[in-house]
């Protein structure tokens, strides 16, 4: 059986992790990228999924 402190401390890092993963999705939805080029992706080999163009 888990104790109290040990239930309380696993749900704190549960409630953490999952923040987190909401967060990247949200961004991800907005179109913000976690690309690590700094925007200028010249002769990044991710540059087309990494910043999409909006070309249609």
């Amino acid at each position: 059986m888990i104790n109290l402190p040990t239930l309380i401390i696993s749900l704190i890092i549960g409630a953490i992790v999952i923040a987190i993963i909401v967060h990247g999705v949200r961004n991800r939805r907005a179109g913000k990228s976690s690309c690590s080029c700094g925007g200028s992706c010249g002769g990044c080999p991710m540059s087309g999924s990494c910043h999409p163009s909006h070309d249609a």
